[in-house]
């Protein structure tokens, strides 16, 4: 667990202890605007997705400056647990949720909110259903459908209707339409979703529900056109990070990692106190910013070095500042307990990140 030091509201972000997870309150309002402001006329309404932050405070304020909304998506029975003591009331674990304890968590949740689930087998649902009825509770179901990410879901089509015709029949259960998660790539993603629309047509015809959520930060301008699409899971889209922005220019990192330089040992490096554990290497490495001639390409557990060219060998003395942007903020922000909420470059506040490590 973090154990950070708590300074002052006021405090000038450059004073802030390190290796810290700063968010600059104006570009994270910014890019909640930017997604926004696209919706305004769409059919379709924004579910935020709140697993690549999980703070509430940042989520709030996803949903409340967001007409129509008031519900969001997490991806695991702990996280709708942290969310709803937070407030929040209509809750999609946008996730196939199969043991029978999370079962019997996610039945409690749903006696005093509103839960739905993705399912994409008959035995699920058939669990589901038999849980359900005995808690006297009723979850809304969405049957995910396989839009090429080639991970969970059903094929699109004929088994998706026979999926969605057995679960519209079960005790305990309310079906409420389908749902998918488009890959991020090269792809036509008006294609990618036709499938899905099409499988919707075959709801209709049978007079099923026919909500159609969709998945992706990477996706939303084009899920905001079509019609057909009803809600649209964006998630990264407050924080964004390093290689998020190479595929939605439009964003900009709102969270950095703040490091301190704690020696330079060479004329050619510099050594920081922000390493693997601090900044999540899944998709890349952080990326240093802000120093022409510095790169940070070597990172241990603890520690990353910068390799510094001759026009940046007087730059990262020890105690100076460094800025990391993450180059994919999940893993990132799931290594701390707190964000560091700041505005015009001073402390507004340390939020928690009270989702973090519930995966289960």
């Amino acid at each position: 667990m973090e154990r950070p030091v708590f300074q002052p509201t006021g405090t000038p972000v450059e004073d802030l202890d390190t290796p810290a997870l700063v968010v600059d309150l104006d570009v994270l309002e910014q890019n909640i605007r930017t997604l926004q402001s696209r919706f305004q006329g769409s059919n379709a309404l924004v579910r935020p997705f709140v697993t690549p932050h999980g703070c509430p405070q940042i989520a709030h304020m996803q949903v409340d400056t967001m007409e129509g909304a008031g519900g969001i998506a997490v991806n695991s029975v702990g996280e709708a647990e942290v969310f709803a003591q937070a407030g929040f009331d209509s809750i999609l674990v946008a996730n196939q949720i199969v043991t029978r304890a999370k079962i019997g968590r996610l039945t409690a949740l749903a006696a005093s909110k509103d839960i739905s689930v993705a399912v994409d087998s008959p035995r699920n649902g058939a669990a589901l259903s038999e849980a359900a009825t005995a808690a006297g509770v009723r979850l809304g179901v969405l049957v995910e459908l396989d839009a090429g990410m080639g991970r969970c879901g059903v094929a699109p089509g004929q088994a998706a209707l026979d999926l969605c015709r057995t679960i519209s029949g079960l005790p305990g259960l309310e079906f409420r339409g389908i749902m998918a998660i488009p890959p991020v790539g090269d792809e036509d993603l008006g294609l990618q979703l036709q499938p899905v629309l099409d499988t919707r047509e075959l709801l209709d015809r049978e007079s099923l529900p026919c909500q159609v959520s969709v998945a992706g930060t990477h996706n939303y301008d084009v899920a905001a056109s079509l019609d057909g699409i009803t809600e649209v899971q964006a998630g990264s889209y407050p924080l964004m990070d390093f290689r998020y922005c190479q595929v939605r220019p439009e964003f900009s990192p709102a969270a950095k990692v703040l490091a301190s330089v704690i020696s330079h040992p060479t004329d050619q490096s510099a050594v920081l106190d922000a390493g693997h554990k601090a900044t999540g290497p899944d998709r890349g490495t952080a990326v240093l910013e802000g120093i022409p001639g510095a790169a940070a390409n070597r990172f241990s557990a603890e520690h990353g070095v910068v390799d510094l060219e001759e026009s940046a060998i007087s730059q990262l003395r020890p105690g100076d500042k460094a800025w990391l942007a993450p180059n994919d903020l999940g893993l990132c922000v799931n290594q701390y307990d707190f964000i560091r909420a700041v505005r015009n470059g001073k402390l507004e506040g340390f939020w928690s990140i009270a989702a973090r490590g519930r995966f289960a």
